[in-house]
């Protein structure tokens, strides 16, 4: 075969080679592929060999669409992860994302349709959300109006609208005969519970009638012990009003009065992490009180929030600060124990919807992109998973090194509703029991103008 001469530069003496054709051919075609992944660079990670990647890709269970409207073949397997949970809790990454809204209320509607869920609880206000609950079985008003005045400004979008739409034709289905109903837990008191409270009055106690609103006249001055008046005056008379009404309208009232109290202690916290953290308290008692006075013997409650909120966290960390508090989630998992699942979700890249404010009545919405994530973080392992939208049941990783791993801290990725990075350090396996991933994501789409 025939040869030929190669002279190379080795330490800057000249060096003569002889090759047969096909080595040359061989050499040369291996340096072009090594100059090719230089150009390129590193191998993407999902190539790797890596046992938590591997033990991703091989547990991935994969999701069609995030589409309501899409077949729900694909959520069988999501449905037998939830199994006989009573609490499912849905949490989202940011307050501003199109698609996590849309997979919310998939996942909803599948809860509803098919696991008989009932009960949808929102991080939104107590009162209001009255008001929506009977928007959606069958109440007059325009659905415009119900959103722009009774959803908290984040909330105010297509996609929420949507939802209440299908909720309410849902109820409107005679062959339904169980009504799903919309509540809120957040501590954000309204004119409602002040009028429901003096309304219950007027029935078991016209006399405090006055007395009462008296007493909440202080709200605008935020003195927080004159709420407190008014819950200590029901619980008082707690067996004379019941016998003048019921123990179930007794109950309601109680707790809308409990509700004021609420939202006026954390206005009076709100200058630090106190209020934030109160504010889970709060949300969790009153989701509690929601399925325990449900009147079913086993409710099923939809919880729908932040992934901050719903995650199981025992040692709630704010902005790097580990306060060793309990959040919304792990309130709900100390209490009703398995029967609460948490659902996180996590996004890689795009963007989404924040929100800047001049006033508490003013929000402009604003599109945001999303920051790259880190390399080590939660985000960034689980993109190395070449699917755009698959979920994982963290409760099935094996004990050695992928248990390890998602039981050690790294950092999940989330941010607020101005776009505020929330970005926190734990373990996922930990805070939540099914991650669901989306790998690309556009914002919400906001009815502010």
């Amino acid at each position: 075969m025939k040869t030929y001469d190669v002279v190379c530069s080795l330490g800057g003496a000249m060096t003569t080679y002889k090759f047969q054709l096909c080595s040359l051919l061989m050499i040369l075609l291996c340096l072009s592929a090594v100059m090719a992944g230089c150009a390129q660079g590193p191998a993407p990670d999902n190539q790797t060999q890596d046992p938590v990647q591997a033990w991703m890709r091989q547990n991935a269970i994969p999701l069609r669409s995030v589409d309501p409207a899409s077949p729900q073949d694909d959520l069988a397997p999501l449905q037998k992860a939830i199994g006989n949970a009573t609490i499912v809790g849905l949490g989202e990454q940011t307050h501003g994302t199109h698609e996590l809204y849309q997979l919310k209320a998939r996942l909803t509607e599948f809860l509803i349709s098919n696991m008989n869920f009932r009960i949808f609880v929102m991080e939104n206000s107590w009162g209001k959300s009255q008001l929506i609950d009977a928007y959606i079985n069958g109440g007059p008003g325009q659905l415009s109006d119900i959103v722009k005045n009774d959803l908290s400004p984040a909330w105010q979008t297509q996609e929420y609208q949507s939802m209440l739409t299908w909720m309410r034709a849902y109820n409107a289905d005679p062959a339904h005969t169980t009504k799903i109903h919309f509540r809120g837990m957040d501590c954000q008191a309204s004119r409602n519970e002040l009028t429901a409270i003096t309304d219950f009055l007027q029935k078991v106690d016209p006399a405090n009638v006055a007395h009462v609103r008296d007493l909440y006249l202080s709200l605008d001055q935020k003195i927080a012990d004159q709420p407190q008046q008014v819950y200590n005056l029901l619980k008082a008379h707690q067996q004379s009003y019941e016998q003048r009404s019921s123990p179930q309208e007794f109950a309601l009232a109680l707790q809308n009065a409990r509700v004021v109290v609420q939202a006026v202690t954390c206005l009076d916290a709100r200058r630090n992490n106190a209020a934030y953290l109160q504010r889970d308290a709060f949300m969790a008692e009153n989701a509690s009180w929601l399925y325990d006075h449900a009147g079913e013997s086993q409710p099923k409650m939809i919880v729908w929030a932040h992934d901050m909120h719903i995650a199981n966290n025992t040692s709630y960390n704010l902005r790097g600060e580990l306060t060793g508090t309990n959040n919304l989630g792990a309130l709900l998992r100390a209490r009703y124990h398995q029967n609460y699942l948490a659902l996180g979700t996590d996004v890689y890249r795009g963007s989404y919807t924040t929100y800047t404010s001049s006033s508490i009545n003013s929000y402009k919405p604003v599109q945001t992109s999303l920051e790259a994530p880190q390399a080590g973080t939660y985000t960034a392992v689980f993109g190395s998973v070449d699917k755009p939208l698959y979920a994982l049941d963290l409760r099935r990783t094996p004990a050695g090194p992928v248990s390890n791993w998602f039981n050690s801290a790294h950092v999940m990725n989330y941010y607020g509703v101005s776009g505020e990075d929330l970005s926190t350090p734990g373990s996922v396996k930990h805070w939540f029991d099914i991650i669901v991933f989306l790998r690309d994501t556009t914002p919400s789409h906001s009815l502010l103008k």
